[in-house]
């Protein structure tokens, strides 16, 4: 276990862009597994809701991060460093989720993709939020308190009680081939683990 990503050395200045470049060219990801009856459960009802579109999930963690990708990590800067594009675009998440269609490159429109910053102690109520107001065809069977439930355990599975330690962010946009750009139905989360430098992908899409 490490905390290269959580712990700030506030004796180091901003690093400046041509650092930035040259620590993004050797940072790489690779898989790892995420397993539980949570995330099953999640994933398995997600599927059935979406079911023209559907759920896909993974984790990976950064291998070869240097003191640049550190800093803007342990400072909650992730965007500012250009982690998203080059995450999402990087072999470990197009071999891991071939179905994801994701790009080698993200252009400017489809990466007007806003990275809203959530809250890990509020990610179980907007994973609820979707689950009960359903997909396009198929409705949620159970109760809200339901929903709450099975999005919170999922949750769980992912942060256990380390809310401190986990950036979430978010976005609507339809930035690869699996999300259909006509329909407001497209949900990708990113959720960091700093202490690990871990990140693990939720995908969520549907269609009429």
């Amino acid at each position: 276990m490490t905390d290269r990503w959580l712990e700030i050395d506030w004796k180091a200045n901003l690093p400046d862009k041509h650092a930035i470049v040259r620590s993004r060219e050797g940072l790489r990801f690779e898989q790892v597994a995420l397993e539980h009856p949570a995330i099953d459960a999640m994933l398995a009802e997600s599927r059935r809701l979406f079911a023209n579109g559907g759920a896909l999930f993974a984790s990976f963690r950064a291998v070869d991060d240097d003191e640049v990708a550190q800093w803007f990590a342990s400072h909650n800067r992730l965007e500012e460093y250009g982690f998203f594009e080059h995450f999402l675009t990087s072999e470990a998440v197009r071999t891991a989720l071939p179905e994801l269609g994701a790009p080698h490159r993200l252009g400017k429109k489809s990466l007007g993709c806003e990275w809203l910053p959530g809250n890990s102690f509020a990610l179980d109520g907007i994973l609820a939020a979707l689950l009960y107001a359903g997909g396009c065809y198929e409705k949620f069977h159970g109760s809200p308190v339901e929903a709450k439930r099975m999005a919170g355990d999922f949750v769980h599975a992912i942060i256990e009680d380390r809310y401190d330690e986990f950036l979430i962010h978010h976005t609507e946009r339809a930035w690869a081939g699996f999300f259909d750009r006509y329909i407001p139905a497209n949900n990708t989360f990113v959720i960091v683990d700093k202490r690990n430098a871990q990140i693990t992908l939720l995908c969520l899409a549907d269609d009429d």
